[in-house]
């Protein structure tokens, strides 16, 4: 899963965006319906938001034709463009913004160590690229494990029995990567090879 920015809560109680590089993109602004108006960078409106029933938002550009949907899960947000195809998650910072990802997610890390962000997902992460997507076997538990532990995430990551039993066996293994060598310093995702 690689980054794809943040948003940072700002003083008029919205939040602002940032690309992966630290770059302003723009910003949402609450409205008076309970959702958000959005504007890009230079502060010009491109479209709104609005909440809905079941806690996430649709979401609309200026023309009000419908761009996509955020639902709400336990760890954050999953965005969905307006064919309902998943293009990304969003997961909560420290601060009180969101880290925004592209489609791919260490779903059961991320869940299991609160960010995706963080010395132990960065190891697992390098080990994701520099180790299971060289070989065969590999990529296809990659592709299995992508495919499956959302929806696995989604159902048991609310309980704390399933972050505790994955973070057991979690430190264990990433201690085990380490001392393979696999570092736990920021890194940034290098996607599919």
């Amino acid at each position: 899963m690689a980054k794809k920015g943040h948003s940072s809560p700002n003083i008029l109680g919205g939040y602002t965006h940032y690309d992966e590089h630290g770059k302003k993109t723009g910003s949402s602004r609450p409205n008076i319906l309970g959702g958000y108006t959005d504007y890009d960078a230079n502060g010009k409106k491109v479209g709104h938001s609005d909440p809905n029933i079941l806690g996430g938002y649709t979401h609309y550009d200026n023309k009000g034709h419908k761009t996509g949907r955020t639902d709400p899960t336990f760890t954050g947000y999953v965005h969905y463009d307006k064919n309902g195809k998943k293009v990304g998650d969003s997961s909560p910072d420290i601060l009180g913004g969101y880290t925004h990802h592209d489609s791919e997610g260490c779903y059961i890390a991320t869940c299991v160590y609160g960010s995706y962000d963080c010395p132990q997902v960065w190891t697992l992460r390098r080990f994701r690229d520099d180790g299971l997507r060289k070989c065969v076997l590999g990529r296809a538990f990659v592709k299995l494990y992508y495919k499956t532990s959302p929806q696995l995430v989604q159902k048991l990551g609310r309980y704390e029995a399933f972050r505790l039993v994955n973070r057991a066996w979690l430190d264990r293994f990433v201690k085990r990567l380490q001392e393979r060598g696999y570092t736990d310093r920021p890194y940034e995702d290098r996607g599919v090879q």
